[in-house]
Protein backbone atom coordinates (compact mmCIF):
# COMPACT_ATOMS: atom_id res chain seq x y z
CA UNK A 1 0.00 0.00 0.00
CA UNK A 2 1.18 3.29 -0.81
CA UNK A 3 1.33 6.20 1.65
CA UNK A 4 0.57 9.88 0.30
CA UNK A 5 3.54 12.15 0.59
CA UNK A 6 1.56 14.29 2.45
CA UNK A 7 0.91 11.87 5.24
CA UNK A 8 4.13 11.14 5.73
CA UNK A 9 5.02 13.53 8.28
CA UNK A 10 1.84 12.39 10.19
CA UNK A 11 3.04 8.91 9.73
CA UNK A 12 6.63 9.61 11.46
CA UNK A 13 4.87 11.43 14.54
CA UNK A 14 2.41 8.26 15.06
CA UNK A 15 5.37 6.08 14.83
CA UNK A 16 7.42 7.93 17.20
CA UNK A 17 5.00 8.68 19.68
CA UNK A 18 4.26 6.45 22.98
CA UNK A 19 0.49 5.26 23.09
CA UNK A 20 -0.57 3.48 26.18
CA UNK A 21 -2.95 1.86 24.27
CA UNK A 22 -0.04 0.38 21.98
CA UNK A 23 2.24 0.15 24.90
CA UNK A 24 4.49 2.26 23.20
CA UNK A 25 6.97 4.62 25.34
CA UNK A 26 10.09 6.74 24.99
CA UNK A 27 13.16 7.85 27.35
CA UNK A 28 15.27 11.18 26.57
CA UNK A 29 17.73 13.76 27.30
CA UNK A 30 17.57 16.85 26.46
CA UNK A 31 20.53 19.40 26.95
CA UNK A 32 22.55 22.16 26.08
CA UNK A 33 26.49 22.64 27.06
CA UNK A 34 28.12 26.65 27.94
CA UNK A 35 30.14 26.83 24.11
CA UNK A 36 26.53 26.49 22.95
CA UNK A 37 25.96 22.97 21.55
CA UNK A 38 22.59 21.94 22.02
CA UNK A 39 21.00 17.85 21.66
CA UNK A 40 18.96 15.32 22.45
CA UNK A 41 19.58 11.43 22.55
CA UNK A 42 15.90 9.84 22.96
CA UNK A 43 15.05 5.95 22.64
CA UNK A 44 12.07 4.24 21.79
CA UNK A 45 9.97 0.72 21.26
CA UNK A 46 8.81 2.01 17.84
CA UNK A 47 10.30 2.76 14.48
CA UNK A 48 12.02 6.04 13.76
CA UNK A 49 12.34 7.82 16.45
CA UNK A 50 15.21 10.43 15.03
CA UNK A 51 12.76 11.25 12.63
CA UNK A 52 10.09 13.74 14.77
CA UNK A 53 10.76 13.43 18.53
CA UNK A 54 14.59 15.32 18.83
CA UNK A 55 14.99 19.48 17.90
CA UNK A 56 17.73 21.21 18.25
CA UNK A 57 19.53 24.81 17.27
CA UNK A 58 22.91 26.07 18.70
CA UNK A 59 22.94 28.63 20.90
CA UNK A 60 19.09 28.33 21.30
CA UNK A 61 17.99 25.23 22.82
CA UNK A 62 16.88 21.80 22.47
CA UNK A 63 13.39 19.81 23.09
CA UNK A 64 12.01 16.18 23.06
CA UNK A 65 8.25 16.05 22.25
CA UNK A 66 7.46 12.30 23.21
CA UNK A 67 4.46 9.81 24.40
CA UNK A 68 1.97 11.71 21.80
CA UNK A 69 4.52 13.44 19.80
CA UNK A 70 3.73 16.47 17.96
CA UNK A 71 6.46 16.99 15.93
CA UNK A 72 5.61 21.19 15.46
CA UNK A 73 6.31 20.84 19.29
CA UNK A 74 10.29 21.23 18.19
CA UNK A 75 10.24 23.92 15.93
CA UNK A 76 7.86 26.16 17.85
CA UNK A 77 9.84 25.45 21.26
CA UNK A 78 12.94 26.42 19.84
CA UNK A 79 11.62 30.07 18.21
CA UNK A 80 10.02 31.18 21.35
CA UNK A 81 13.51 30.20 23.04
CA UNK A 82 15.03 31.98 20.53
CA UNK A 83 12.65 35.36 20.98
CA UNK A 84 13.82 35.43 24.76
CA UNK A 85 11.58 33.28 26.22
CA UNK A 86 12.64 31.14 29.40
CA UNK A 87 11.96 27.37 29.00
CA UNK A 88 8.95 27.32 31.32
CA UNK A 89 7.33 30.13 29.74
CA UNK A 90 8.20 28.53 25.95
CA UNK A 91 6.86 25.01 27.56
CA UNK A 92 3.23 26.71 28.68
CA UNK A 93 2.58 28.42 25.67
CA UNK A 94 3.10 24.93 23.41
CA UNK A 95 0.58 23.19 25.78
CA UNK A 96 -1.74 26.11 25.98
CA UNK A 97 -1.60 26.23 21.62
CA UNK A 98 -2.07 22.37 21.62
CA UNK A 99 -5.23 22.33 19.16
CA UNK A 100 -6.20 18.08 19.90
CA UNK A 101 -4.54 17.21 16.65
CA UNK A 102 -2.95 13.58 17.19
CA UNK A 103 -3.81 14.03 21.07
CA UNK A 104 -4.19 16.51 23.10
CA UNK A 105 -2.05 18.18 26.29
CA UNK A 106 -2.85 14.82 28.15
CA UNK A 107 -1.06 13.12 26.27
CA UNK A 108 2.08 14.74 25.44
CA UNK A 109 5.71 14.81 27.20
CA UNK A 110 7.81 17.62 26.48
CA UNK A 111 11.39 18.29 27.67
CA UNK A 112 13.18 21.78 27.02
CA UNK A 113 16.63 22.94 27.71
CA UNK A 114 17.59 27.18 26.50
CA UNK A 115 20.81 27.56 25.92
CA UNK A 116 21.57 29.31 28.98
CA UNK A 117 21.24 26.16 31.06
CA UNK A 118 17.60 26.73 32.53
CA UNK A 119 15.27 23.66 31.70
CA UNK A 120 11.87 22.83 32.07
CA UNK A 121 9.58 19.50 31.53
CA UNK A 122 5.93 18.90 31.48
CA UNK A 123 4.07 15.53 31.25
CA UNK A 124 0.07 14.97 30.37
CA UNK A 125 -2.00 13.03 32.65
CA UNK A 126 -2.36 10.52 29.83
CA UNK A 127 1.78 10.15 30.01
CA UNK A 128 1.76 9.82 34.14
CA UNK A 129 -0.95 6.83 33.30
CA UNK A 130 2.15 5.03 31.24
CA UNK A 131 4.23 3.24 34.14
CA UNK A 132 6.51 4.48 34.93
CA UNK A 133 6.45 8.31 33.73
CA UNK A 134 8.61 11.52 35.08
CA UNK A 135 11.46 13.79 34.41
CA UNK A 136 14.00 15.40 36.38
CA UNK A 137 15.56 18.95 35.37
CA UNK A 138 19.17 20.54 35.92
CA UNK A 139 21.94 22.95 35.14
CA UNK A 140 22.06 22.43 31.67
CA UNK A 141 19.25 19.32 31.22
CA UNK A 142 16.28 17.65 31.69
CA UNK A 143 15.98 13.71 31.46
CA UNK A 144 12.05 12.75 30.79
CA UNK A 145 10.48 9.25 30.12
CA UNK A 146 7.04 7.14 29.91
CA UNK A 147 6.61 3.66 30.10
CA UNK A 148 9.56 2.85 32.30
CA UNK A 149 10.37 0.12 34.78
CA UNK A 150 10.43 2.76 37.26
CA UNK A 151 12.35 6.36 38.41
CA UNK A 152 16.06 4.63 38.38
CA UNK A 153 15.95 4.90 34.72
CA UNK A 154 15.93 8.30 34.83
CA UNK A 155 18.48 8.68 38.25
CA UNK A 156 20.56 6.76 36.42
CA UNK A 157 20.86 9.14 33.55
CA UNK A 158 20.98 12.22 34.78
CA UNK A 159 23.97 10.91 37.10
CA UNK A 160 25.63 9.47 34.29
CA UNK A 161 25.19 12.26 32.25
CA UNK A 162 26.72 14.78 35.13
CA UNK A 163 29.92 12.63 35.34
CA UNK A 164 30.64 12.22 32.09
CA UNK A 165 33.40 14.36 30.78
CA UNK A 166 33.98 15.45 26.80
CA UNK A 167 32.04 16.78 24.05
CA UNK A 168 27.91 17.06 24.40
CA UNK A 169 27.33 14.26 22.06
CA UNK A 170 29.64 11.70 23.81
CA UNK A 171 27.69 13.11 27.63
CA UNK A 172 24.54 12.59 26.06
CA UNK A 173 25.40 8.86 24.70
CA UNK A 174 26.49 8.25 28.30
CA UNK A 175 23.06 9.05 29.72
CA UNK A 176 21.17 7.11 26.97
CA UNK A 177 23.24 4.24 27.72
CA UNK A 178 22.92 4.36 31.47
CA UNK A 179 18.98 4.76 30.88
CA UNK A 180 19.18 1.24 28.98
CA UNK A 181 21.65 -0.61 31.59
CA UNK A 182 18.67 0.40 34.10
CA UNK A 183 16.33 -1.06 32.51
CA UNK A 184 14.80 1.63 29.96
CA UNK A 185 11.25 0.63 28.79
CA UNK A 186 9.53 -1.97 29.89
CA UNK A 187 8.86 -3.19 26.55
CA UNK A 188 12.30 -2.93 25.48
CA UNK A 189 13.35 -0.52 22.49
CA UNK A 190 13.45 -0.84 18.94
CA UNK A 191 14.84 2.98 17.68
CA UNK A 192 17.47 5.65 19.33
CA UNK A 193 19.07 9.01 18.16
CA UNK A 194 21.38 11.26 18.61
CA UNK A 195 21.40 14.46 17.55
CA UNK A 196 23.84 17.72 18.65
CA UNK A 197 23.43 21.10 16.63
CA UNK A 198 27.03 23.05 16.95
CA UNK A 199 27.49 26.93 16.93
CA UNK A 200 30.20 25.81 14.08
CA UNK A 201 27.32 23.82 12.50
CA UNK A 202 27.96 21.78 8.86
CA UNK A 203 30.32 18.58 9.90
CA UNK A 204 30.86 19.51 13.23
CA UNK A 205 26.80 18.72 14.13
CA UNK A 206 26.10 15.49 14.67
CA UNK A 207 22.74 13.42 13.75
CA UNK A 208 22.80 9.74 13.92
CA UNK A 209 19.83 7.48 14.31
CA UNK A 210 18.83 4.02 14.44
CA UNK A 211 15.56 3.05 13.16
CA UNK A 212 14.76 -0.46 13.49
CA UNK A 213 17.07 -2.60 15.53
CA UNK A 214 16.65 -5.55 18.73
CA UNK A 215 19.55 -3.41 20.07
CA UNK A 216 19.31 0.04 19.02
CA UNK A 217 20.61 1.98 21.90
CA UNK A 218 23.75 -0.61 21.49
CA UNK A 219 23.83 0.35 17.78
CA UNK A 220 23.56 3.94 18.16
CA UNK A 221 26.72 3.89 20.21
CA UNK A 222 28.58 1.77 17.71
CA UNK A 223 27.54 4.49 14.85
CA UNK A 224 29.30 7.30 17.22
CA UNK A 225 32.15 5.42 17.67
CA UNK A 226 32.24 5.24 14.14
CA UNK A 227 32.04 8.73 13.68
CA UNK A 228 34.94 9.30 16.07
CA UNK A 229 37.10 7.42 14.72
CA UNK A 230 36.50 9.24 11.07
CA UNK A 231 37.41 12.51 12.74
CA UNK A 232 40.21 10.37 14.58
CA UNK A 233 41.39 9.66 11.33
CA UNK A 234 41.22 13.51 10.07
CA UNK A 235 43.24 14.15 12.71
CA UNK A 236 45.67 11.74 12.46
CA UNK A 237 46.52 13.03 8.51
CA UNK A 238 46.69 16.03 9.68
CA UNK A 239 49.04 15.26 12.64
CA UNK A 240 51.29 13.11 10.00
CA UNK A 241 51.33 15.98 7.55
CA UNK A 242 52.66 18.32 10.06
CA UNK A 243 55.69 16.13 11.35
CA UNK A 244 53.93 14.89 14.44
CA UNK A 245 53.95 10.85 13.83
CA UNK A 246 53.98 10.03 17.09
CA UNK A 247 50.59 11.81 17.42
CA UNK A 248 49.67 10.66 14.30
CA UNK A 249 49.70 6.73 15.07
CA UNK A 250 48.08 7.80 18.37
CA UNK A 251 44.88 8.97 16.97
CA UNK A 252 45.37 6.03 14.15
CA UNK A 253 45.06 3.50 16.76
CA UNK A 254 42.67 4.95 18.55
CA UNK A 255 40.80 5.28 15.49
CA UNK A 256 41.11 2.07 14.90
CA UNK A 257 39.91 0.56 18.02
CA UNK A 258 36.75 2.72 17.83
CA UNK A 259 36.14 1.81 13.70
CA UNK A 260 34.14 -1.30 14.19
CA UNK A 261 36.34 -3.13 11.37
CA UNK A 262 34.78 0.25 9.34
CA UNK A 263 36.49 -1.15 6.16
CA UNK A 264 37.01 2.73 5.55
CA UNK A 265 39.06 3.39 8.46
CA UNK A 266 41.73 0.32 8.01
CA UNK A 267 41.78 1.72 4.45
CA UNK A 268 43.21 5.51 5.50
CA UNK A 269 45.43 3.58 8.26
CA UNK A 270 46.83 2.10 5.50
CA UNK A 271 47.52 4.34 2.84
CA UNK A 272 48.69 6.72 6.20
CA UNK A 273 51.15 4.48 6.90
CA UNK A 274 52.67 4.19 3.45
CA UNK A 275 52.84 8.13 3.60
CA UNK A 276 54.92 7.03 6.18
CA UNK A 277 57.11 4.91 4.71
CA UNK A 278 56.03 2.04 7.24
CA UNK A 279 55.95 -1.02 4.73
CA UNK A 280 55.21 -3.46 7.30
CA UNK A 281 52.14 -1.48 9.25
CA UNK A 282 50.55 -0.51 5.77
CA UNK A 283 50.66 -4.78 4.92
CA UNK A 284 48.94 -5.30 8.42
CA UNK A 285 46.10 -2.90 7.84
CA UNK A 286 46.04 -3.87 4.11
CA UNK A 287 45.48 -7.42 5.40
CA UNK A 288 42.25 -6.20 7.64
CA UNK A 289 40.78 -3.91 4.80
CA UNK A 290 41.23 -6.72 2.57
CA UNK A 291 38.99 -9.39 4.59
CA UNK A 292 37.06 -6.74 5.18
CA UNK A 293 36.50 -5.42 1.57
CA UNK A 294 38.50 -7.52 -1.05
CA UNK A 295 36.56 -5.56 -4.34
CA UNK A 296 37.77 -2.16 -3.09
CA UNK A 297 41.02 -3.65 -1.93
CA UNK A 298 41.90 -4.63 -5.48
CA UNK A 299 40.99 -1.47 -6.32
CA UNK A 300 43.31 0.53 -3.83
CA UNK A 301 46.07 -1.37 -4.77
CA UNK A 302 45.74 -0.07 -8.80
CA UNK A 303 46.96 3.14 -6.85
CA UNK A 304 50.97 4.04 -7.46
CA UNK A 305 50.62 4.82 -3.85
CA UNK A 306 51.44 0.97 -3.55
CA UNK A 307 54.12 0.48 -6.02
CA UNK A 308 56.42 -0.09 -3.37
CA UNK A 309 54.82 -3.37 -2.61
CA UNK A 310 54.72 -4.82 -6.05
CA UNK A 311 57.59 -7.39 -4.70
CA UNK A 312 55.41 -8.25 -1.65
CA UNK A 313 53.98 -11.90 -2.44
CA UNK A 314 51.29 -11.61 0.29
CA UNK A 315 49.83 -8.74 -1.34
CA UNK A 316 50.15 -9.83 -4.92
CA UNK A 317 47.76 -12.37 -4.17
CA UNK A 318 44.76 -9.42 -3.07
CA UNK A 319 45.35 -7.28 -6.48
Amino acid sequence: MSVPARSLPLLLGLLACGCPVSAMATWSIVACDPDGSCGVAVATHNLAVGASVPAAQARVGALASQFETRPAHGPQGLAALARGQEPSAALAGLIAADDGEDGDARDRQIGLVAADGASAAYTGSHAQGATWAGALQGEGFSVQGNGLVGPRVLEEMRARFLATTGALDVRLMAALEAGQAAGGQRIGAMSAALLVRTPEGGWADVDLRVDASPEPVRELRALLDRRQAHQGMILAERLSARGDRVGAEREVMAALARSHDWDRIWRRAARLAMQQGERALAIERLAVFQRLNPVWAREELRDPLYAGLADEKRVAGWR
